[in-house]
């Protein structure tokens, strides 16, 4: 996305870990950009540090799990607006939302 406005979903990267997690644009001010990930962390950021809210068919990202809360390694076998069918290495399926994704970057 070539900008971003207040109100947008990304996904944002947090320092702590180096994922990318689900937040939403608070405010804009110039180049700063300050967001809230839905744990309702607050913090400043920059564009660099932002993705589109969305995934591709066979992406590999983690996802929270609906059976005990942890993330585990999935690959997106479909996707429906901000709803997502994901399958875990066990084989197993489940649609979950793209607000219980992660993902890592090598690069940023």
């Amino acid at each position: 996305m070539e900008y971003w406005t207040e109100g947008n979903r990304a996904f944002a990267f947090w320092d702590e870990d180096e994922y990318f997690y689900p937040a939403t644009i608070i405010t804009i001010e110039g180049d700063d950009i300050f967001i809230r990930f839905d744990t309702g962390e607050e913090e400043w950021t920059d564009a660099d540090y932002l993705e589109e809210f969305q995934v591709e068919v066979d992406e590999e990202v983690e996802c929270k799990s609906a059976q005990d809360n942890l993330y585990y390694d999935v690959i997106v076998l479909s996707v429906d607006g901000e709803r997502v069918e994901v399958e875990y290495e066990d084989e197993t399926t489940e649609w979950t939302t793209l607000s219980r994704l992660r993902f890592f970057m090598d690069e940023i």
